[in-house]
């Protein structure tokens, strides 16, 4: 069974100069209107997508899904050695763009999705303007040694009736078009991944498992890597080449992006400060805080708490000014 983040962000992204889901779907240039095309290199975002969670998935969490685009007409797609801690999957209606891997050039294809793991180097190219569709996410697996990449996934008819979906709901125009495309998404993505042409690397070691939820479990803590090293019963040099082999990053890289999505929760939380959010997550003070948080996301946290967090809407008028019995029966 998958475990999924599955948060619903009314973000004001999609509806600034948009109106709705549809206008996403119909840009013709790398940019659109004011929002322009950034690649996704180092953020989650390309900044023409429909934008969910902006972190990697904690480890208690299988797939966390970071973007879904989609563009009728997409051209320009010229984005040199993209190496990013996201997975990815392309697919292009029609033919017409390419991505370069290690030296070998793999055209996108209507028969076929590629599939790019996290942390692998490569390039995109094309400038014929056809629908492309991309998924941006987190899992905290890693692809097995020697694996060649990318990976094709061919379309088999569960995936053809999920990819024929998403061009309707980008130009759909109902308020809701944004969680279909979400849930339709990791829909996609959980089916893709249990694919058994995609091998993982096994699980990870009880040693490393176990530094991993102390941190999980204590993200504020004042972590230091000997005391990583000794919890795992490692030198402190041979714990980190473990733990990045098998993590992807560095101990104190991961303990920084497990405090930042404890904060991205807590940012939630319209009661809390900022000086309280930033004490609850180890920081030193609210403006440390605020520029390790807009460096690992791309927002300030107030930009963040701005677009993700849903406002309540006050109780509905009832006939007979029954406004106040209507509040306590919700």
């Amino acid at each position: 069974m998958y475990i999924i983040d599955l948060p619903i962000p009314m973000d004001n992204s999609m509806s600034e100069g948009m109106g709705s889901c549809s206008r996403l779907g119909r840009s013709r240039l790398p940019q659109h209107g004011q929002r322009v095309n950034v690649g996704a290199y180092q953020h989650p975002f390309s900044g023409v997508g429909l934008e969910f969670a902006p972190l990697l998935a904690p480890p208690h969490v299988e797939i966390t899904l970071h973007e879904t685009g989609y563009w009728a007409a997409n051209y320009g797609w010229d984005y040199p050695n993209v190496f990013s801690p996201f997975w990815r999957i392309l697919y292009d209606y029609e033919p017409g763009h390419f991505v370069d891997f290690d030296h070998r050039r793999v055209a996108l294809s209507p028969d076929y999705l590629l599939v790019i793991p996290d942390h692998q180097r490569h390039s995109c190219s094309g400038d014929s303007p056809v629908p492309s569709l991309w998924f941006l996410f987190s899992c905290p697996w890693s692809i097995a040694s020697g694996t060649e990449l990318p990976l094709r996934i061919p379309l088999d008819r569960i995936l053809r009736i999920l990819i024929r979906e998403f061009p309707k709901l980008f130009q759909a125009s109902s308020g809701d078009c944004k969680q279909r495309i979400q849930r339709l998404s990791l829909a996609l993505i959980t089916y893709v991944l249990g694919d058994s042409r995609i091998p993982r690397r096994p699980e990870l070691p009880a040693d490393i498992a176990s530094v991993v939820q102390a941190i999980d479990q204590r993200p504020e803590h004042s972590w230091k890597n000997t005391h990583l090293a000794a919890m795992a019963g490692k030198s402190t040099a041979g714990f980190i080449r473990a733990f990045r082999r098998w993590v992807g990053e560095t101990p104190i890289h991961f303990v920084l992006q497990t405090r930042i999505r404890k904060a991205c929760q807590l940012l939630l939380d319209p009661d809390l400060s900022m000086d309280t959010i930033a004490r609850i997550t180890g920081f030193s003070d609210r403006y440390h805080f605020g520029h390790v948080f807009k460096k690992q996301t791309g927002l300030t946290p107030a930009k963040y708490r701005k677009q993700h967090l849903i406002p309540v809407s006050p109780p509905r008028a009832v006939p007979g000014g029954r406004e106040g019995e209507a509040a306590a029966e919700m």
